[in-house]
């Protein structure tokens, strides 16, 4: 159940996977989701072996980690001001629809500031191709170092009794990441069938805003240590 409520938490993950949805297309989305899950596993595979406690250890080193991942979500960030900031008719609506966050997730994730992930690549007005895509999704999960020291500090609660860490952890974390490919598949779902009710100008817009606000709070929590 606890996992449940992490994996549910409204963050960047949601914005971009709802941004690529409104886009129109959910195997692009996807292919963003499995970038997701990509990083969260490489991250696990890193904690496992050392690098969290590493992280964890060296406040240089993980300041630096912070640092580039809030300035890739602030790029993220001053894209949508700069959409959300263009007059009507002059082309906002079409990309919006690429970046919209979606009101629905950009409004929650505000909330959950201090919990979410960060790290994205822009997307560019012509929509992105399934490549670029999952690397967006794999840089807005991997480049946040927190990731990986959540889990190595979360997961090994839940080791069963009679199972050695060096088991329960990896087996734990597959569970896990399973768990929050099927929550994004999800929400995907979700986005798609409402999709004809959040694409208009005036949503897309409001969406526009919305998501510079939350990857413009999330940038600054994550530079700030928070």
């Amino acid at each position: 159940m606890s996992s449940l409520i992490v994996i549910m938490m409204p963050g960047p993950d949601l914005v971009l996977i709802t941004g690529l949805v409104l886009n129109g297309s959910l195997r692009v989305a996807t292919a963003a989701a499995l970038g997701m899950i990509t990083a969260g596993a490489v991250q696990a595979g890193l904690g496992a072996a050392g690098l969290a406690a590493l992280l964890a250890a060296s406040p240089e080193l993980f300041a630096a980690f912070r640092w580039a991942g809030a300035l890739v979500l602030l790029g993220w960030a001053v894209l949508a001001l700069r959409r959300f900031s263009r007059p009507a008719g002059s082309g906002g609506a079409a990309a919006g629809a690429v970046a919209a966050a979606g009101a629905v997730a950009a409004a929650g994730a505000v909330a959950q500031a201090g919990a979410a992930p960060a790290g994205a690549a822009a997307v560019t007005a012509a929509g992105p191709s399934e490549r670029q895509a999952f690397v967006q999704g794999l840089l807005c999960t991997g480049s946040n170092p927190k990731v990986g020291i959540f889990l190595m500090a979360f997961l090994p609660q839940f080791v069963p009794a009679g199972m050695t860490p060096e088991a329960g952890v990896p087996l734990l974390a597959a569970c896990y990441l399973a768990l929050g490919l099927i929550w994004l598949l999800t929400w995907m779902r979700l986005v798609h069938r409402l999709a004809r009710h959040l694409r208009s100008p005036r949503t897309l817009r409001i969406a526009d805003g919305l998501t510079a606000v939350v990857f413009g709070v999330f940038a600054l929590r994550l530079a700030l240590g928070g």
